[in-house]
């Protein structure tokens, strides 16, 4: 099916959920087949991409796509600690490598606790993927998305005969809305929950412009690299207060941990520097405006 820009909703939205729902479930076959860190993590952002298209077309299902975002959440929450202990190990082990004794030797004892526990969390994202059934989830999913309203109804919030392209611009501005409202926080170097807050908005923000960039013009291949580049950026500086508070209670000898702070800090520095200066060549006010003059 082509979809162009004058494409009623009603008859975008089930095409464009179909693919971000056969690449989530693509994914979720990889993963459980292999369960490799690479395919565990393709499939936990192929969920929240799934996620974001729920959350974007929504108002078109008199549902309201609940049973389909319950489901997809489920997974995400289930591959989230797999995750966070991966990166933790790969950021103790180089960091292992480069600090002199004694810390080398507590850090190495963080390393086989948190081996311990990725074993544990391997076994157990391995039952849970299993238990919920990819197989029975393609077909409920596929019921629910093909089922949007046709005609206006009291129950649906959206005219269904909307163009795609008239819906994308709306819904666009919501997402950089919830960005406005949290950068003037987030520039603040000690604001940590404000930084975790963007953070996410930023994911959704990005997920929908790409769910959406198939009918812009030029320029939404640039705005998606500049978003992402804000994501990894606020995602390092979010990964680093995590490790923070691990080493802060993992019991260790006040030198060794004061040493493991240090240089934990020092690369948050580098890192909200990195968000300052991408923040004064692209502030979010620019990005809005050039996603609406690709649509």
């Amino acid at each position: 099916m082509t979809i162009t820009a004058r494409t009623p909703l009603w008859v975008a939205a089930p095409a464009l959920l179909a693919i971000r729902t056969d690449d989530f479930l693509g994914r979720w076959r990889e993963a459980l087949k292999t369960l490799d860190p690479e395919d565990i993590h393709d499939l936990r952002v192929s969920s929240r991409r799934l996620r974001e298209g729920c959350a974007l077309f929504s108002p078109l299902y008199p549902d309201g796509l609940s049973r389909v975002i319950r489901r997809v959440r489920k997974v995400t929450r289930l591959l989230g600690p797999l995750r966070n202990t991966d990166e933790a190990l790969l950021f103790f082990r180089e960091l292992c490598a480069k600090l002199p004794e004694p810390c080398g030797e507590e850090i190495d004892a963080i390393l086989a606790r948190q081996e311990v526990q990725r074993k544990d969390e391997h076994q157990r994202l391995a039952e849970g993927l299993e238990d919920l059934d990819a197989a029975k989830t393609s077909s409920t999913f596929a019921r629910a998305v093909a089922r949007p309203a046709v005609f206006p109804r009291p129950d649906v919030a959206v005219d269904p005969s909307t163009p795609i392209a008239s819906f994308a611009a709306v819904a666009l501005d919501e997402r950089l809305a919830d960005l406005l409202a949290l950068a003037p926080a987030a520039r603040h170097e000690g604001a940590v929950a404000a930084q975790h807050a963007l953070r996410i908005a930023v994911k959704h923000y990005r997920y929908r412009i790409e769910i959406l960039s198939f009918f812009m013009i030029d320029g939404a291949e640039e705005v998606i690299a500049t978003l992402k580049t804000y994501q990894e950026c606020l995602g390092t500086m979010h990964d680093l207060d995590v490790f923070a508070d691990m080493a802060r209670h993992e019991g260790l000898p006040p030198e060794c941990e004061c040493v493991i702070l240090n240089v934990i800090a020092e690369r948050r520095r580098t890192s909200f520097a990195c968000f300052g200066e991408l923040f004064g060549e692209h502030p979010f006010e620019l990005i809005g405006e050039e996603v609406r003059r690709a649509l």
